[in-house]
């Protein structure tokens, strides 16, 4: 955790262009990145030809049944919509599917459920929108504003939310649920807050397995600053240990800088995950 010194309704729109982005673009080298784009370009234009190993049904449904934690007998149930891990697409964009730390953050989100009782709460990087939607389904957050700066993350995103908004009891969700694109960094966190937020900040973000290159820290770090409410916003960051150059050690380093103090609330170090 870092912190720093309704009525059902479909979701809102962005009154801003967004603008056309993969995470590709950052994960990759430009060379590599060119590479396998082209490769994927030249397979297009080949006709008739198929991949053998190509998997005919990459999607995969996440169902998940939460225990809900006011209601004993009650449970809260999200389906996502995503692809598998090992699914091609994931190469270009990796919030398509699903990562450890995000059910990690779950579980935290159920356990400290009165930290966002009534809060004005935002999602960063959330991929396929499984964080953000468990906590709109909860029904104690004031607004939850699901973001990601990938495009074909935020169709997922709006897809999952619609589904799960059908899903829903009209008069067991008073919290309101909207998806936006946010592209970190300070001026475009800045245009966020004036655009998308009404100039209103946030009292809580919340974010699992968005650090994969070190390029990204410091404009993660902006957008917090411009986003997170003074001096009480709390920031709640689940992080698991995968094949990339980057250590918690390296990222909690960063985040003092920046002027951020840390608690870690929770950590399995079996499992990699904090």
């Amino acid at each position: 955790m870092i912190e720093q010194d309704s009525s059902k309704k479909e979701p809102a729109v962005d009154e801003l262009i967004e603008t056309p982005w993969t995470d590709d673009a950052i994960r990759w080298p430009d060379d590599l990145a060119k590479k396998v784009q082209s490769d994927d370009d030249d397979d297009e234009e080949e006709t008739g030809f198929m991949d053998p190993f190509k998997d005919p049904d990459p999607f995969q449904i996440f169902s998940f049944h939460f225990q809900n934690p006011f209601e004993k007998d009650d449970t809260i149930d999200v389906t996502i919509r995503g692809y598998k891990s090992e699914a091609d697409e994931i190469w270009q964009s990796t919030g398509l599917t699903l990562w450890r730390a995000s059910e990690f953050l779950c579980e935290f989100q159920l356990e400290n459920a009165e930290m966002f009782q009534g809060k004005r709460v935002l999602e960063l990087g959330a991929g396929l929108g499984l964080n953000g939607i468990l906590l709109w389904k909860m029904g104690i957050c004031s607004t939850v504003c699901i973001t990601d700066g990938d495009t074909q993350a935020l169709v997922h995103i709006r897809e999952n939310i619609k589904t799960n908004h059908n899903e829903i009891d009209e008069n067991s969700i008073s919290s309101l649920c909207s998806c936006h694109q946010l592209i970190w960094g300070k001026e475009t966190s800045v245009r966020f807050l004036k655009h998308i937020a009404g100039g209103k900040s946030f009292d809580a973000l919340i974010a699992s397995d968005i650090i994969y290159t070190e390029c990204i820290i410091q404009p993660l770090w902006e957008t917090v600053k411009t986003l997170l409410s003074r001096p009480d916003g709390v920031f709640v960051m689940a992080f698991a240990r995968r094949r990339v150059p980057i250590s918690i050690d390296f990222v909690l380093e960063s985040a003092t800088k920046n002027g951020f103090e840390y608690d870690m609330v929770r950590e399995d170090k079996e499992e990699g995950i904090w």
